[in-house]
């Protein structure tokens, strides 16, 4: 692994290479979904107080709730999330900077690289009225949330390196930062904004051979209970 620290130069990469700014794109995913939020707990919170059925005042609160809290999410993540930061993948490897720094993980450094994703587990259905309209409109929100953001009922997707050895996990202490818990690899979870997943790929196959593993599903870690997680 090398290591380089630069002041205005950054490194010469391959005309091909792919670059993603992970800064630029959690800035878009955060606007995105502070527009579509807001406005959104802005009129349950309307329906809750004007509505004088309780089943819709019900309703309205539940999903008030809902967007109101990820509003307050992306707003108080916004900093965090959007400061410069982001990948190149060339001839040589994965490349990440964090403002003016820049580390490389080789091809040949790394066991398996490729993008991984959860899938949620089908909950049960509660029958009555009441919860078949929450599902209808909970159906709805996702389908404009996920047009909107341009990305699919993959959950979680991240950039996903496992070393060769762990012992070089050390000579990068900036990329402790995406050292996943009680394994040894890193996983850079990517915007919801990016959508050029496919460009991303073409990448990995061009560059890293036997190395590039593709897509690859994951254990459910069961994230709609902990919420949505922005990387930093």
């Amino acid at each position: 692994m090398t290591e380089q620290d630069i002041a205005g130069n950054a490194p010469v990469f391959a005309p091909d290479a792919h670059r993603l700014d992970l800064g630029r794109l959690g800035a878009i995913t955060l606007v995105v979904g502070i527009v579509l939020t807001g406005p959104l707990a802005w009129a349950c919170g309307y329906a809750v107080v004007t509505d004088p059925d309780p089943v819709a005042k019900a309703i309205a609160g539940f999903f008030g709730l809902l967007f109101g809290g990820l509003c307050v999410l992306f707003v108080a993540n916004f900093w965090r999330v959007t400061r410069p930061r982001g990948i190149v993948i060339d001839v040589a490897g994965i490349w990440f900077w964090h403002g003016t720094s820049w580390d490389l993980v080789r091809w040949t450094q790394a066991a398996r690289i490729g993008l991984s994703y959860e899938l949620p587990t089908e909950l049960p259905t509660v029958g009555g009225p009441v919860d078949h309209l929450k599902a209808k409109v909970s159906d709805w929100v996702k389908g404009k949330v996920f047009g909107a953001l341009r990305v699919t009922d993959k959950r979680g997707i991240a950039l996903e390196i496992v070393p060769l050895r762990e012992e070089e996990l050390r000579e990068l202490p900036r990329l402790l930062r995406y050292r996943t818990k009680g394994t040894v690899l890193w996983r850079v979870r990517l915007p919801g904004g990016y959508h050029s997943f496919e460009k991303l790929v073409a990448a990995g196959e061009r560059f890293g051979g036997h190395t590039w593993e593709g897509w690859f599903r994951r254990q459910w870690t069961g994230g709609a209970g902990r919420g949505p997680r922005l990387e930093g």
